[in-house]
């Protein structure tokens, strides 16, 4: 599997493509080896952080801060554990979860393609994001006179230049594109949140521990329960983002640098590429997290309390009332930018992941070879086409509401597909080589994140059914 994973790399230099690869060593080469979680980044931080998350502040204010910084950070054990494996045994999701205990078809484990059929629900999200950067774009540039039509035209143009852009589908390409764009977009909250401290919005430090109360709020229990289990579903290292990360780890290179357990030095090299693991996620951990409190607080220091609808075509349009109306006129095209960069990653890596999770499931099916370059190449082709071709079929006929469909998508992450790769995630942690396994306090750790978000999913289920605080 490892072969098929590492022919868009074909372009790589011969030491690139070498058996084993010694670690780098201190901080800064380290981070010069980094670069799958930039992608994750770039993967989950459209959606969640500039829809889902300025729309939730705006209904909620600052009391689900909480939820938003459970969602950031306490799955990033998981994030290292499912790369560790990933890693250290060079194998594939379907490859690791083929390992599991119970029912199996054609010598695959069900629980591989029950989480890709459950994910396709959650790609409605993705189709959020199509219609939304359509709209901004519309914003910069009307094509046509009539407001939805320039919408429809321009969302028509997002297509064409992604499907373009993922046609060749390298991963090398890929990370080029959106470590650009995971900059642009990082830096613009980061100024806009320091920059609203001297304006009369300015955030707090009692708005702030309002927020970290676990509480819902006095608004209506059950929206705001639908609210934190989108929000679980939408920051962060989402479930689908879990699932995909052992793709960008194992065509970065990873796997194939530590070698096999009988290359001499596999140990120490496996052990220093680890690191670079645990970093690379702590990477993607900190500028998630600090985006996505970025827009957050923003959100709800402009928009809660006020009469400002955030919602339609030219959602994206309005949240830049989270800068003119506290920086002026001038911030506009600052959050425009950010936000069409931040739109485009999220669609371009959300694409390519899906095609890569069900070639890997074609796979383990056995209805594509893994020595078969072309029929690979081909098979992401196809599937990146048919999700992006049903993205815009959904947003041309939908309606003209791109953060229902985001919510919606995200809303079915948090109760489905998350909680139950925790559990699978935890099942292969500790099965990892014994060698390199995780120490016993990262292993209470990992288990106690596991409860606590799944705590806080069965809990905001059960206030949103029985209406109860």
């Amino acid at each position: 599997m490892t072969e098929v994973l590492a022919d868009e790399q074909s372009s790589a230099t011969p030491a690139e493509t070498e058996s084993f690869r010694p670690p780098p060593r201190g901080f800064a080469s380290m981070m010069g080896a980094i670069g799958p979680g930039i992608v994750v980044t770039g993967s989950v931080i459209g959606s969640g952080e500039l829809i889902n998350t300025p729309v939730q502040a705006a209904r909620f204010g600052f009391v689900l801060l909480w939820a938003v910084i459970i969602s950031c950070v306490i799955k990033s054990f998981l994030q290292i554990e499912i790369g560790r494996h990933a890693l250290v045994h060079n194998r594939t999701p379907f490859e690791s979860f083929n390992a599991l205990p119970g029912w199996r078809w054609r010598g695959t484990s069900w629980i591989g393609p029950v989480f890709v059929l459950g994910s396709v629900l959650t790609a409605a999200s993705l189709a959020g994001i199509l219609r939304a950067t359509g709209g901004l774009l519309h914003s910069f540039v009307p094509l046509a006179s009539a407001e939805g039509s320039s919408v429809d035209l321009w969302t028509l143009v997002v297509f064409l230049g992604v499907a373009a852009l993922l046609w060749r589908g390298t991963y090398l390409s890929i990370e080029k594109v959106i470590t650009a764009l995971v900059g642009v977009f990082s830096l613009s909250v980061v100024v806009g949140l320091l920059l609203i401290q001297g304006t009369e919005y300015r955030i707090t430090g009692q708005q702030i521990l309002s927020g970290l109360t676990f509480s819902l709020g006095e608004q209506d229990v059950r929206f705001a329960a639908i609210a934190v289990v989108s929000l679980l579903g939408a920051l962060g290292a989402t479930g689908n983002e879990l699932f995909m990360y052992p793709y960008w780890i194992l065509e970065k290179g990873y796997g194939q640098h530590v070698g096999t357990s009988s290359d001499p030095g596999w140990l120490d090299r496996t052990r220093g590429w680890i690191r670079v693991l645990q970093i690379d996620v702590f990477v993607c951990t900190a500028l998630a997290t600090v985006t996505t409190l970025g827009y957050f607080l923003i959100g709800a220091a402009v928009f809660h309390g006020s009469d400002q609808r955030i919602g339609g075509d030219e959602i994206v349009n309005r949240l830049s009332a989270m800068y003119t109306n506290t920086y002026g006129a001038w911030s506009k095209n600052l959050f425009l930018v950010g936000a069409l960069c931040t739109l485009l990653s999220t669609l371009i890596v959300g694409t390519a992941a899906f095609a890569r999770m069900w070639r890997d499931m074609f796979v383990s099916l056995g209805w594509l070879s893994v020595e078969n370059e072309q029929a690979s190449r081909a098979c992401l082709r196809a599937v990146q086409i048919t999700y992006l071709t049903a993205f815009l079929a959904i947003t041309l006929f939908a309606g003209n509401s791109p953060e229902q469909l985001v919510i919606f998508g995200q809303y079915v992450s948090g109760l489905f597909g998350t909680p139950m790769l925790m559990v699978v995630i935890c099942w292969i942690a500790f099965r990892t080589d014994r060698r390199v396994r995780m120490g016993w306090m990262t292993a209470i750790v990992l288990v106690l994140s596991v409860v606590i978000l799944v705590t806080c999913v069965v809990g905001v289920v059960l206030t949103q059914f029985l209406g109860k605080t």
